[in-house]
C-alpha cells in the first residue's frame, strides 16, 4: 500500500459494523512500513474526526507508536488548538505526566484547561 492510500485510510476510518480493527492493521502498516512521522497528521486527523473516541482502545497503538518514535509534538500542539479530543488530551497529560513542561515554547500549562 503507497502513503497516500495510507494517509487516507487512516485519516478517514469510520468502523464498519462497530468494528475498529481494520484500523488497528492500518497502524500497525504505518510503524513497520513507511517513515511514521509522515503519518503523524493522518493519526491527528482520525483524532479530529472522532473527538470523543479512543477507537475502542485502537487509537492507543497510534499514541504509543507516535511516543516510541517521537517527533510528534508539533502536530499535537496543532492538534489541540483547533480541536478538543479525547486522545490529545490524554497525550498532553501523558507529555506533562513525564517531566516535559513545553510543546514548541508553550507551555503545557496553557494547553491544559
Amino acid at each position: 500500500m503507497d502513503i497516500d492510500e495510507l494517509l487516507e485510510k487512516i485519516s478517514g476510518y469510520q468502523p464498519e459494523g462497530g468494528s475498529w480493527l481494520p484500523l488497528d492493521e492500518l497502524i500497525n502498516v504505518a510503524f513497520t512500513d513507511h517513515d511514521s512521522v509522515s503519518l503523524y497528521a493522518a493519526f491527528f486527523k482520525l483524532f479530529e474526526n472522532h473527538p470523543e473516541h479512543d477507537g475502542t482502545g485502537v487509537f492507543w497503538s497510534a499514541v504509543h507508536g507516535m511516543e516510541h518514535m517521537g517527533g510528534y509534538e508539533k502536530y499535537l500542539l496543532e492538534h489541540v488548538r483547533k480541536c478538543e479530543s479525547e486522545m490529545g488530551w490524554a497525550m498532553l497529560h501523558r507529555l506533562k505526566n513525564s517531566g516535559a513542561t513545553h510543546i514548541c515554547d508553550v507551555p503545557i500549562s496553557e494547553l491544559i484547561t
